[in-house]
């Protein structure tokens, strides 16, 4: 990216993590673009898999460039584990697959990671709040940048306390 040096080569990392997945046996699959996109915006997730026609591409979070080499493999190994039959969630065969991982190479695969738990570098952001909905009852807010069904609906909902929720914004 614009001509800087950055201490991880996702691509390099990529081959490796295949060949570690492979040892393993893990069926991940053959159809897997080995050109790793790396994604600027990203700024909440670490990778992602796209299931596409001719097979599947894995794409990092540009805040991966200059992480510990095993948090950017543990990510990829997250999203190759995507591209095993049954993984396209979370589930039991995911799971199953992510400890073998785990296990085998000293991972933290799970759902979701916090940039500590990666040992990266991630500047906190202001997030910008376009919805609130407050507890009649304890005042509590809830904040939401997207339209949900909770800011939709509120009334259709109540707070942990109990008490009714109106959306205030």
């Amino acid at each position: 990216m614009n001509g800087t040096a950055h201490k991880n080569d996702f691509d390099k990392l990529l081959k490796a993590v295949i060949q570690q997945a492979a040892a393993a046996g893990i069926p991940v699959s053959n159809k897997i673009d080995p050109h790793i996109r790396v994604n600027t915006r990203a700024k909440t997730r670490f990778g992602m898999c796209i299931k596409r026609q001719e097979g599947f591409l894995i794409e990092l979070s540009a805040i991966l460039l200059d992480a510990p080499e095993i948090a950017c493999c543990q990510t990829i190994a997250h999203e190759l584990i995507h591209t095993c039959p049954k993984c396209g969630n979370h589930g039991t065969v995911f799971k199953k697959y992510a400890d073998i991982m785990n296990r085998k190479y000293g991972y933290n695969i799970k759902r979701t990671n916090s940039a500590e738990e990666m040992g990266v570098v991630n500047e906190p952001r202001e997030r910008a709040v376009n919805y609130i909905v407050e507890c009649q009852k304890c005042g509590a807010q809830i904040k939401r940048m997207k339209l949900s069904a909770v800011i939709s609906n509120p009334s259709r909902y109540t707070c942990v306390c109990g008490g009714k929720l109106k959306r205030i914004k």
